[in-house]
């Protein structure tokens, strides 16, 4: 009984023992995470000044660099170092250089920098004359403009008689410089202006046409120098010394070409004694012989 006794004296004292050192354990594990805890708060405390810090400093810098740039944008935009003071032009044969020079007149002393370089181009395409216009900025002070003139193809026969190119936009009234062109009639229209196209179907693709044919080897000698729109949807095409007829119809020109060349090769591109070819008809050529007496055209089926 003594030996039971002293066993559960001593079994308590243990225990007692576990508890207070579980409590001691337990006090140090809060000490640890309370200084965890603390650290974490002054980390999240540095990252946050920190990142305050780098926001001012970029907005600072910020605001230093627009300030700059504003002022700067003033400068330069204001400055009379950057005022136009030199046009320079190139490619200009046909329109004088006095011309191109007044209409330039409104340029000089803007800011090189605000100018618009596009609404300067189509204020010299204006001029009938000009296809195409580039301009480009030489610092500090001077410009270059580049004009492209159009070139004359044809005549027209409207009001009067004018110059056109191969667009079919009117340049100019007729002058004998340009008589050996090629001249257009038939072609009806209220009004016309200077710089824009005919609004009439078929005057580009019969300029086109013309010019084809006049590279094959039964025109060398004889070329074609007009046609006639003799209604809205046919052309006749006449050579210049024998008065040879060719009729294209508008919307079978390319095939009427192709018709026209069957055609001479089977005459070996002699037209001798040849009054018209009629090429307008969808399934057939008409050649009309150029007699005394009136004969019925003579057909030829391709």
């Amino acid at each position: 009984m003594d030996y039971i006794l002293n066993k559960t004296r001593g079994s308590r004292l243990n225990w007692g023992e576990v508890h207070s050192r579980q409590r001691k354990k337990h006090k140090g594990t809060g000490k640890a995470l309370k200084g965890r805890q603390i650290k974490n708060r002054q980390r999240e405390f540095k990252n946050l000044a920190r990142t305050w810090v780098d926001v001012i400093a970029k907005a600072a810098l910020v605001m230093v660099m627009g300030y700059g740039a504003f002022h700067g944008y003033r400068f330069v935009t204001t400055a009379p170092q950057f005022a136009v003071a030199d046009i320079q032009f190139s490619g200009n044969e046909k329109v004088r250089l006095d011309i191109l020079e007044g209409m330039a007149q409104p340029l000089l002393g803007q800011n090189i920098f605000q100018l618009d370089l596009q609404s300067v181009t189509e204020q010299f395409k204006q001029n009938s004359w000009i296809e195409n216009v580039s301009a480009v900025r030489r610092l500090p002070r001077g410009i270059s403009i580049e004009i492209q003139e159009r070139t004359p193809f044809a005549r027209i026969q409207l009001d009067k008689t004018y110059l056109m190119d191969h667009y079919g936009v009117l340049i100019k009234p007729d002058d004998k410089e340009y008589k050996t062109l090629p001249l257009i009639t038939g072609v009806k229209v209220k009004r016309v202006k200077l710089g824009n196209e005919i609004p009439v179907e078929g005057i580009v693709p019969g300029l086109q046409a013309m010019h084809f044919m006049n590279q094959l080897s039964a025109f060398e000698n004889d070329r074609i120098q007009k046609f006639h729109m003799s209604s809205p949807r046919k052309l006749v095409f006449t050579t210049e010394n024998r008065g040879i007829d060719i009729y294209l119809a508008v919307d079978r020109i390319q095939e009427g070409f192709e018709n026209l060349k069957i055609i001479l090769d089977a005459m070996d591109s002699n037209l001798s004694g040849i009054q018209y070819i009629d090429l307008s008809f969808k399934d057939k050529v008409v050649v009309k012989q150029n007699r005394k007496e009136p004969e019925r055209g003579k057909v030829t089926r391709i």
